[in-house]
């Protein structure tokens, strides 16, 4: 049975979706199913077979949603070159979009109708049949526009604007996200288009209005001419932006802004700084965005767009909803994140003292983050430095190698008088909670640090040194001793609190969704058997071994808990005194 006879024969038995699935799965790419098509197309507009009424009915076929992709890849191949009238296709295509759903891959159809729309009068009629106040037909207001404007740019180009300036809302939002993927080749033309959409932006929806400024983004990346004209329309729209218009803007941000002019990604920062926190997606974008000006080299329009956010918002200043900016900003040089973080903590703002913490805590690798500051405090005032050594040791105090080196190259250059005053919080309370991992951390440095912070490193293991040495010579107190019971009582607590938190680990693990869970009762290794490729069973050994994990606690955190929170409570809020 040839092809032709095999697909009239499924059609009248009304098996056709069926028989697509079949031979699709077989060869869709080869010499064979290429053939299969050219049949497809061939019967289809000789009027042997209706493909576009079965696409129509594809809501109520019996095939399933995996299966119903296959054909819809299938009528894709098919449909720029298939005879229909418009209304037809039109029905068809949008059959094909509801049954795909929410899926990503559901406006494939629309994509191909737009080719299909672009020979002969099709875009016309397509723009005649749809309804402009309908918002599931403003795809296909767009989708005609584009087909139109490849072979009559002029008209396309006026029926959008007059969409745009129309009373219909989706037509508008359509038209105007037309304009912005037009060529427009006249400085007439973009004039145009310019007073055309600062007229629309004054009555517009707020999705409109969206459309509308993505549209003159657009415009002004290709058309260094319309740039102050994109800048004035963003600073008059930037009072009337809601959610919808923010959302849209973000994703121009996301996907153009390194190519952008600064004067627009100015504009663009100013929306994007009323987003609402509740609005995940758009600020995932505005991660994203933030992330691609970091590193295309535009790091203080980066920050510009980031920094606020966190001040504002308590939730961002973990930085786990802005994962991806913290990263890229991990990947800075040291002195390039040194400025990043010594600006944060000389701001007034709580929520950049803390994300100036997240930061640091978010370091990976074996080896402590290390900061370089003389760059980034080359210009400070000696009460600034004071001020910053401070903060960086109120806020970064839980990881005290990173404040440590930052507020040593703070040092250089200061009075005598300041330098003092710096030595004596490096001291305390920095060294004397961290006489370990600190300490030898400052002996590596004194020998290879330049020679204005060799003696003060010396002074302050001296210093060290002899703290020390008096704590020792308190010798053992029995009445500062825990009794037994409270001993027990507080190994209880501590074991119970670190049960607690291994649960907690294993219920966000995702090796246990992968894994089976075995518990060994006594010995010191495991033997398991499995099937090898020979059928056989396999032995398999596992030995165990012990491992650890070990941190150092600040001392006076259990000496004298109270005082050291105030101390760094003190230094977290210290400002300049106004003379």
């Amino acid at each position: 049975m040839t092809d032709r006879d095999d697909i009239v024969a499924r059609y009248l038995a009304g098996d056709l979706p069926q028989l697509l699935v079949e031979r699709a799965r077989r060869h869709l790419t080869s010499e064979d199913g290429r053939a299969f098509r050219a049949a497809l197309e061939e019967l289809h507009n000789d009027g042997t077979i209706d493909l576009l009424e079965i696409a129509n009915t594809i809501s109520s076929s019996t095939i399933g949603q995996h299966d119903f992709f296959i054909v819809m890849h299938l009528y894709c191949d098919l449909i720029p070159n298939l005879d229909a009238e418009v209304p037809v296709m039109l029905g068809a295509v949008k059959a094909l979009v509801a049954r795909a759903g929410n899926d990503l891959m559901s406006s494939m159809p629309n994509g191909v109708y737009r080719t299909w729309a672009e020979l002969g009068d099709r875009a016309r009629l397509t723009l005649i049949e749809i309804d402009e106040n309908d918002p599931e037909d403003s795809a296909y207001v767009f989708l005609s526009l584009q087909a139109l404007a490849k072979n009559s740019p002029d008209e396309a180009l006026t029926k959008a604007i007059s969409y745009v300036e129309g009373a219909a809302a989706p037509a508008r939002s359509a038209g105007a996200k037309a304009i912005g993927t037009m060529a427009l080749e006249t400085p007439v033309a973009r004039e145009r288009v310019a007073d055309a959409l600062a007229t629309a932006s004054g009555k517009a929806d707020d999705n409109s209005l969206g459309h509308i400024l993505v549209a003159i983004c657009e415009i002004a990346r290709s058309n260094n001419d319309m740039q102050p004209s994109a800048v004035a329309l963003i600073r008059t729209a930037t009072p009337n932006v809601g959610d919808h218009a923010i959302h849209q803007l973000s994703l121009e941000l996301m996907f153009h802004g390194e190519e952008l002019p600064a004067g627009i990604v100015a504009g663009l920062t100013a929306v994007m700084h009323k987003v609402a926190i509740t609005n995940s997606a758009t600020l995932d974008n505005i991660d994203s965005a933030g992330v691609k000006l970091l590193t295309n080299g535009r790091m203080s329009e980066a920050l510009a767009l980031i920094t606020p956010l966190i001040a504002r918002h308590d939730e961002l200043a973990s930085l786990e909803a802005l994962d991806g900016f913290s990263y890229a900003l991990r990947q800075l040089a040291p002195n390039v994140l040194g400025e990043v973080i010594v600006s944060w903590l000389l701001s007034s703002e709580f929520n950049l003292g803390h994300a100036a913490l997240s930061l640091v805590g978010n370091h990976n690798g074996d080896a402590p983050l290390v900061l370089e500051v003389a760059r980034a405090t080359l210009g400070l005032a000696d009460s600034d430095k004071v001020l910053l050594a401070h903060r960086a040791i109120g806020y970064l105090f839980i990881h005290p190698i990173t404040a440590a080196s930052l507020v040593l190259g703070i040092i250089p250059g200061v009075t005598e008088t300041s330098r003092k005053v710096i030595v004596e919080i490096l001291f305390d309370p920095l060294l004397v909670n961290y006489s370990g991992e600190l300490a030898s951390w400052l002996t590596e440095r004194a020998q290879t640090a330049s020679a204005p912070l060799q003696p003060i490193l010396r002074e302050l293991l001296a210093q060290l040194e002899v703290y020390l040495e008096g704590l020792g010579k308190v010798g053992w107190l029995k009445e500062l001793r825990p009794s037994e019971r409270e001993r027990l009582i507080e190994n209880h607590r501590q074991h119970e609190s670190a049960r607690q938190v291994h649960k907690q680990a294993e219920k966000r693990s995702i090796l246990f969704s992968l894994v089976s869970r075995s518990v060994i009762l006594y010995g010191n290794g495991s033997i398991s058997y499995y099937k090898g490729p020979d059928g056989e069973n396999q032995r398999n050994e596992m030995k165990l071994h012990s491992f650890s994990h070990s941190f150092e606690a600040p001392r006076l955190d259990i000496l004298e808990p109270f005082d050291l929170d105030y101390k760094l409570r003190v230094f977290r809020t210290m400002t300049l005194s106004k003379s």
